[in-house]
């Protein structure tokens, strides 16, 4: 029954209408920063996941559309993402660590979308193993046509897990998992990997100056695209790390 319900709930945002002031401004910033020829991504962002023990990565819905589209379809978009903040897994996840239903929203974060990812990842600017050997830790999986994912991957995909060394000599690391999509081989280069730490260092450095703060950290989403295999960050958010004593 409760899932009927919430399919009834999505189906009616789906078919509610959109502020025609919002998609006139979403229309207008678009068109300010992303050509038509490319596409866009709709990115959903809630106020129910990155929290203190509860991370919610994959429960909501994003979705690409053209840069030129008409405003039906941007319109689609958007009440796709919002309607997502109501699908069945969701809603077991937040009730499961209670969390007040009448205080979820959803905001989108409109972006352009990158479609020749081949790698893609998520980066924590600390060691959450042990807090005595500074670190940043790495889970990166191969995109494109393997298909894999770090943020919505199936119970049967392990990404590449690295402990990237902050301390000593300079781009030490050690692997402590490998991909299980590609008989185990090297997702990140070693080059690659020393370049990722450095925007990784930068990305601290500015949100947690404090070099003896090691209760926050930064969590990191990153893709590596093209042939030539570019990074780009795609979002930087706090992180909260809390060690058990004497470690």
């Amino acid at each position: 029954r409760r899932a009927e319900q919430l399919r009834l709930l999505r189906e009616r945002i789906a078919t509610a209408p959109v502020d025609p002031a919002l998609l006139a401004a979403v229309r207008a910033r678009v068109r300010e920063l992303i050509p038509t020829s490319r596409r866009i991504r709709l990115r959903s962002s809630t106020n129910a996941e990155d929290l203190p023990g509860f991370n919610g990565a994959g429960l909501y819905r994003s979705v690409v559309i053209d840069a030129g589209s008409t405003d039906e379809a941007l319109a689609d978009a958007i009440r796709a993402v919002w309607a997502s903040t109501w699908n069945l897994q969701a809603h077991q996840e937040r009730s499961f660590f209670r969390i007040d239903e009448s205080r979820v929203a959803m905001a989108i974060l409109v972006q352009e979308s990158i479609d020749d990812d081949v790698v893609n990842g998520v980066a924590i600017t600390a060691n959450p193993f042990n807090e005595g050997r500074p670190a940043y830790f790495i889970n990166a999986q191969v995109a494109g046509d393997e298909g894999g994912s770090v943020t919505s991957a199936r119970a049967d995909q392990v990404p590449e897990q690295v402990i990237y060394y902050t301390y000593g000599e300079a781009g030490e690391f050690e692997r402590i998992a490998r991909s299980s999509l590609i008989n185990g081989a090297a997702v990140l280069t070693e080059p690659e990997l020393l370049r990722l730490a450095g925007a990784l260092r930068a990305i601290h450095e500015r949100f947690v100056p404090d070099p003896w703060d090691h209760a926050h950290a930064m969590d990191v989403e990153f893709i590596l695209h093209g042939p030539r295999r570019e990074l780009v960050v795609v979002q930087a958010r706090p992180y909260t790390l809390r060690y058990d004593q004497g470690r």
